[in-house]
C-alpha cells in the first residue's frame, strides 16, 4: 500500500489533514492551479523587462487563486 492510498483510508476513518497536506490540497485545486500558472508568466516576464505592471498583474493572479480556494473553504464549513 502506497502512502497516498493509507492517507486516504485515514481520511475515511476520520482522521484530519494537517498543515502540509492542507497546503498540497489547496494547490490542486485546477482553478488555483490555472491561475498560479497564468500569473507565473506575466509575473517572470515583467522581472525579465523590469515592468512593474506585468509584476502586479502575476500577483494578483496567484493572489486571486488563494482567495479563490480562501472562500470555497469557508463556504462550504
Amino acid at each position: 500500500m502506497s502512502w497516498v492510498e493509507w492517507r486516504i483510508q485515514q481520511y475515511n476513518q476520520g482522521e484530519k489533514a494537517n498543515w502540509l497536506e492542507k497546503r498540497c490540497l489547496e494547490h490542486a485545486n485546477p482553478v488555483h492551479l490555472v491561475l498560479q500558472v497564468l500569473g507565473a508568466i506575466p509575473f517572470i516576464y515583467g522581472l525579465w523587462i523590469h515592468n512593474l505592471g506585468f509584476i502586479l498583474l502575476g500577483l494578483l493572479l496567484n493572489a486571486t487563486g488563494h482567495l479563490y480556494c480562501l472562500l470555497i473553504k469557508q463556504k462550504g464549513t
